[in-house]
């Protein structure tokens, strides 16, 4: 475990990039904070990105893309301090992986808005918690119990639970192969069947043993049973929800789904707005 954390494959790095090592729930989280290359004022509006499923470091980096980086860095250009960090258990980060949750990701979130708040360099009045895809859901979780999150921002999230994004992602799959509609229904019944045993803990005697070991996870059940309208009627921040309109993981409606929950919210939350950008995918590039 030293060992892996010891060194890290630099993929990406803005000019004004520097690391740093924040306390956690026993263990450490690494992550780097980019500057502004000019510095207007003492205290500055904070931005902490949040990475979506999968091991993904501090960077993003997914096809070649370091999606977290050249966020950080844009950002940081428009005078904004930037924090972006390695996923407990990945990169130099602490922690192990086996049994994190959602709700995990979510400690470990608001662990870094708490440190983030007792900087000098941070004005605790504007720290920002921008997520992207499954980032989103751990950012609404992290908002509904921490104050000190000002803002935040939805980056190609889900709007319904993680169970049916699944069933509706195996849908878009399905109709790109050529099955019959038997072998089609065949797959989807399995799926649920899956998803039900992980969910309630049984019907795992007819289902293959391996595919128990792949799915019967604590996160995975989590993501299973997440849900933004459960969340949102909770939140009183302002929300920016951000969607590409090519995106083939999590479709465009879902933006829309998320701005009709935040703008039922009480009338004392934060305002809502959303942007839809045409021809960008989930990765948020053309």
């Amino acid at each position: 475990d030293l060992a892996g954390v010891s060194a890290r494959t630099l993929t990406a790095r803005n000019p004004t990039d520097s690391d740093v090592t924040i306390p956690a729930n026993g263990f450490s989280i690494a992550g780097t904070l980019t500057r502004p290359p000019v510095l207007g004022r003492l205290r500055l509006p904070t931005v902490v990105l949040v990475a979506g499923s999968g091991s993904l470091d501090r960077d993003g980096t997914v096809a070649g893309v370091p999606m977290l980086s050249q966020l950080a860095g844009a950002l940081a250009e428009q005078g904004f301090l930037v924090l972006r960090y390695d996923k407990r258990a990945v990169g130099q980060s602490g922690g192990r992986s086996e049994a994190v949750t959602q709700a995990d990701y979510a400690d470990d979130l608001i662990a870094i808005v708490k440190w983030l708040a007792k900087r000098d360099d941070v004005d605790p009045r504007q720290i920002v918690v921008a997520g992207h895809g499954e980032g989103g859901m751990i950012a609404m979780l992290a908002a509904q119990r921490e104050k000190k999150i000002g803002t935040l921002v939805l980056m190609a999230t889900a709007g319904t639970s993680g169970g049916d994004l699944l069933l509706e992602q195996q849908g878009r799959e399905l109709e790109r192969m050529q099955l019959s509609d038997a072998d089609k229904q065949q797959k989807v019944a399995l799926q649920k069947q899956i998803q039900a045993a992980v969910v309630s803990g049984t019907g795992w005697e007819s289902l293959p043993e391996e595919v128990r070991k792949q799915a019967d996870t604590p996160w995975f059940r989590s993501l299973l049973l997440s849900n933004p309208a459960a969340v949102m009627p909770r939140l009183k921040q302002p929300i920016l929800i951000i969607q590409g309109d090519v995106d083939t993981q999590i479709d465009p409606q879902h933006a829309d789904k998320l701005g009709e929950l935040a703008r039922a919210r009480k009338k004392d939350a934060g305002p809502v707005e959303g942007v839809h950008l045409p021809g960008v995918h989930h990765r948020l590039v053309p």
